[in-house]
């Protein structure tokens, strides 16, 4: 239980890091990542509608938090051996995972966007191996997953921070690296 909660506290934290350089008066709606998301309805008509800060954090904890249950699901039809259960949610991290970035793209552009989406699908891959190796009493796939998954903390923070210089690599690879070794 203290390890889900963990989990849950570090992307909430990651997702008010993300967002908090996106100032007071925010952004255009129309353009956002959550045009259709069930939390907000239907947007496509709010073309001079603007988030502020607190909408983006919200949308992103809402994404994130998503993003953690839909993977501890996998996790537990992996380590159940229920493959095709397994191979569905990983099917819903990836479509999780392109509304991550499609926030991503509202906040840095259509560039970020490109970068950070196989950025972060290789993180889950990093976790899809040492999952199965988890599964499969494999300690060198988990062991070389981990190593694969702290090497990633240092790149997912080295692209927040050239994304918004106010997000410190330290910062989020610190905390990239928590939700990692929990």
């Amino acid at each position: 239980m203290k390890s889900k909660v963990t989990r849950l506290i570090s992307g909430s934290v990651l997702a008010a890091l993300v967002s908090s350089g996106c100032g007071p008066t925010g952004w255009n709606r129309s353009s956002g990542p959550m045009q259709d998301h069930p939390m907000h309805g239907s947007m496509t008509d709010a073309k001079d509608t603007k988030w502020t800060a607190a909408d983006l954090r919200s949308n992103l904890n809402a994404l994130l938090g998503e993003h953690v249950l839909i993977a501890a699901v996998a996790t537990s039809h992996a380590l159940g051996g229920r493959e095709a259960a397994f191979k569905g949610a990983v099917g819903g991290l990836d479509a999780n995972s392109i509304d991550i970035s499609k926030a991503i793209s509202a906040v840095y552009g259509a560039d970020a966007e490109k970068a950070f989406l196989p950025l972060w699908r290789k993180h889950i891959g990093f976790f899809v191996d040492y999952t199965t190796g988890a599964a499969t009493k494999d300690k060198a796939k988990q062991d070389e997953a981990v190593a694969d998954l702290l090497g990633y903390s240092q790149d997912f923070g080295a692209f927040l921070s050239s994304a918004n210089p106010n997000l410190p690599k330290s910062a989020v690879a610190d905390l990239v690296k928590s939700h990692i070794l929990t």
